[in-house]
């Protein structure tokens, strides 16, 4: 793997620390149908909880890292997920309403960046310190076009 350049961790806000703590209430749910007696239910309840909680964990951000030659957004566990430099146009704040994969944890624009790639759907994110990141990312794409190396 390529040495780190830059890394930032997400930004989560408040809304989004709300949408991870629901697996908390479904055991509440579950806990409660339990005593009442409701055991198929409560069972259920209880496997849609831990299928919510690895869905969390395998797609939340913890990390986003700005390698020599590649974007990587660290995943849960063994997962990532990679934008070559050959694929990046540019990054900047979003402008309006756009497509993309979101891996954004904050609701506020002004914590996010848009990835705007060649030929592919752009990609959202929501680093701790966005200006920075932004100007990190750039630098390296630069320099990486600037050296004149290629992938795969």
């Amino acid at each position: 793997m390529a040495a780190a350049v830059y890394e930032d961790t997400p930004r989560y806000d408040v809304w989004f620390k709300a949408v991870l703590l629901l697996p908390v209430f479904f055991l509440l749910i579950a806990a409660y149908r339990l005593v009442n007696g409701d055991t198929r239910s409560a069972i259920g309840l209880l496997a849609t909880t831990l299928l919510v909680i690895a869905v969390f964990w395998a797609i939340v951000p913890r990390k986003y890292c700005i390698l020599e030659d590649k974007l990587s957004i660290v995943l849960g566990g063994p997962f990532r997920f990679d934008i070559p430099y050959e694929t990046i146009d540019t990054a900047r704040k979003p402008e309006g309403i756009s497509l993309g994969i979101n891996f954004a944890t904050s609701m506020h624009d002004r914590n996010a960046v848009q990835i705007v790639r060649y030929g592919r759907m752009n990609v959202h994110i929501t680093p701790s310190r966005p200006e920075e990141f932004m100007e990190n990312l750039i630098k390296a794409v630069d320099r990486w076009r600037a050296s004149g190396k290629r992938t795969g």
